[in-house]
């Protein structure tokens, strides 16, 4: 009895080992900027992953050496712990007294994510800041907040855009955990010179989205997987999961908001908008973009797209029409 008891308690610590092992590679996969190789199966489970979309992949290597051959600057941010945060900076030769931060999404950057969308924007005469978030791109940073310290980051962003650019008029967009982060900053938004939020396929919260991927691509309960990553993150990155909430920020959001989401979006699921849209107390519109996929609703439809962003700006910013 004695030995089997030994046994038991052995293989119940392999099981233990196993576990948390295992969870510590989901983390590794879902927040820390070096990400141990994942095999092209468990890849392909990822709801969002299914196939490659080569014909997406030339035209996104074709819009980005547009965007890389338009003059910019690039600027160099520190925040108050220290880190260096990089964007950049296109000044338009005519530019339409509109000001757009643009938040990009997780494991992207600020050249990555508007490839397609900022040669559009500059040449219409839209002053762009573009920020690469810390733990992504060139800025300093070992994993991303999913909207925790990228809202935080992104105030510092629009002071600078303030200051920079002082009589214009202030946008702010982004596209998925960009856009999350900028429905975070919603309830506290009260300068005047921002005029609007548009949130490009957000979550309602990180926790939300990990158990709905941990539900439908490997059908597992949270329990207690997403629960061991949320201890990870709140251990090595000071945040929990439910922390990044942009619905508990856009209850009580304080300027107006224009939602986008892919109708195929399979990876933040459109219902996630849906509560977002319903909890918002402002002035709100809404742009579904048909057969869109995740984060791809402006190249889907870019026509479709900019005239939703024309008529919110010119809406809610009259100074500037």
């Amino acid at each position: 009895m004695k030995t089997a008891g030994i046994v038991l308690l052995i293989l119940l610590g392999v099981l233990l080992l196993i576990l948390f092992l295992g969870c510590a590679f989901v983390f590794n996969q879902l927040v820390w900027r070096k990400t141990i190789p994942v095999p092209k199966f468990i890849e392909k489970m990822i709801a969002g992953n299914e196939t490659a979309d080569t014909v997406y992949e030339a035209d996104a290597k074709t819009a980005k050496a547009e965007f890389c051959a338009l003059p910019r600057e690039d600027v160099v941010l520190i925040a108050p712990d220290g880190a260096k945060l990089i964007g950049r900076v296109l000044v338009p030769e005519h530019p339409n007294g509109r000001t757009m931060l643009l938040c990009h999404g997780a494991r992207s950057s600020g050249l990555g994510e508007y490839r397609f969308m900022a040669p559009y924007l500059y040449k219409n005469g839209y002053t762009l800041v573009i920020p690469d978030h810390r733990g992504c791109g060139e800025s300093d940073g070992k994993y991303m907040g999913y909207g925790t310290h990228e809202s935080k980051d992104t105030f510092l962003w629009l002071r600078y855009a303030k200051e920079r650019f002082p009589e214009n008029s202030i946008f702010l967009l982004g596209v998925s955990m960009g856009a999350a982060t900028v429905l975070m900053m919603s309830n506290h938004l009260e300068d005047t010179a921002v005029k609007g939020v548009i949130a490009d396929c957000p979550y309602t919260s990180a926790w939300d989205e990990f158990s709905y991927q941990i539900h439908t691509s490997f059908r597992l309960p949270d329990f207690p997987f997403l629960h061991i990553c949320d201890l990870y993150s709140r251990l090595f990155c000071g945040y929990g999961f439910k922390a990044a909430s942009s619905l508990d920020a856009v209850k009580c959001a304080k300027k107006p908001i224009l939602f986008i989401h892919g109708a195929a979006d399979d990876f933040v699921p459109t219902f996630m908008q849906d509560i977002l849209f319903d909890a918002c107390p402002t002035e709100k519109e809404n742009l579904t973009v048909d057969g869109a996929v995740h984060a791809r609703s402006y190249y889907t439809n870019p026509e479709a797209y900019n005239a939703a962003l024309l008529q919110f700006m010119e809406k809610y910013d009259g100074e500037h029409k």
